[in-house]
């Protein structure tokens, strides 16, 4: 299969390489403002699916010059809600281009261990067939095992949700907290994605999969991750506001706040993020809330 991975994040060397692996002739673009205009062409008379790798706080500007028509098929491969819309990626794709076929990736890929020729696991997410299809025929191999879902709302809230997760994990540990508070962080935290997951509409099932669970267990464990390691800026108050996690941390937020969903533990990490409290501060202020019914 002819695959464009289109990009210059984090997941596109890493993508790349296990599109290559599996079989696809693989071709990889920058969409940067100095690319030349005939490699944008040239990535979409090449493929037959398209990898946008795109960091999330980037896609929206980076589409206007990407001509997607309605015979592509696009794979997100970055964060979101997009902060400055609210729009999920996918959204975006689907109303600023006339691309008519959007599906996103997620799961615990991590660059640096694909890189290493380790073992890898993602899911395709994508109401429409044919995109599932295309997706994991194209990325699925003794390397990369891939399944898919047809919540594509569902995938995309977890594994946003899964990059501030990991960021309050890096931001725990970098404190000397223990891994009883990375336990309470991950299931409190997993709480408030099925809250907002209901509010939206996606599977509480999804959140407990690959795209959720899966990715923040994988990113916290390994010392390199990029939103670990924002998590592990923020309480030196030197996270940078643009990289992904803690942009997508505070779209979350307002999300919630859109659909009245109470979530402490993201609105405590954006808060950090702000420099509107410490993140001692913050952690006590999660630690002296009342206890409820059930944990919640």
């Amino acid at each position: 299969m002819k695959v464009s991975v289109l990009g210059a994040g984090p997941l596109t060397a890493p993508l790349s390489q296990l599109l290559t692996l599996a079989g696809s002739e693989v071709r990889a673009f920058d969409l940067s403002p100095d690319a030349p205009a005939e490699d944008h062409a040239a990535a979409l008379h090449h493929a037959e699916l398209i990898f946008l790798t795109v960091p999330g706080p980037r896609l929206a500007a980076s589409l206007p010059s990407l001509r997607l028509g309605p015979e592509h098929r696009v794979i997100v491969c970055s964060r979101g809600p997009d902060e400055a819309t609210g729009l999920w990626l996918s959204e975006l794709v689907s109303l600023r281009t006339a691309c008519l076929r959007v599906g996103a990736l997620a799961g615990p890929l991590s660059p640096a261990e694909v890189q290493r020729g380790s073992p890898a696991a993602a899911i395709i997410a994508s109401p429409f067939q044919d995109v599932r299809a295309r997706a994991q025929a194209a990325l699925h191999s003794p390397r990369c095992r891939v399944y898919t879902s047809d919540d594509l709302r569902g995938v995309e809230l977890s594994a946003s949700a899964a990059r501030a997760l990991t960021a309050a994990i890096g931001m725990s540990d970098a404190m000397g907290m223990g891994a009883g508070v990375r336990g309470l962080l991950l299931s409190r935290g997993l709480a408030e994605l099925r809250r907002l997951g209901k509010a939206v509409g996606a599977n509480p099932d999804t959140f407990v999969g690959l795209a959720g669970v899966g990715e923040v267990v994988a990113a916290s464990a390994a010392a390199d991750d990029a939103a670990y390691l924002a998590g592990r800026a923020l309480l030196r108050g030197e996270a940078d506001p643009h990289e992904e996690a803690i942009a997508v941390t505070a779209a979350l937020v307002k999300l919630g706040a859109r659909n009245k969903v109470d979530l402490p533990l993201l609105e405590a990490v954006n808060e950090v993020a702000t420099g509107q409290r410490t993140a001692k501060e913050a952690l006590k202020g999660l630690m002296e809330r009342a206890a409820k019914l059930g944990g919640e």
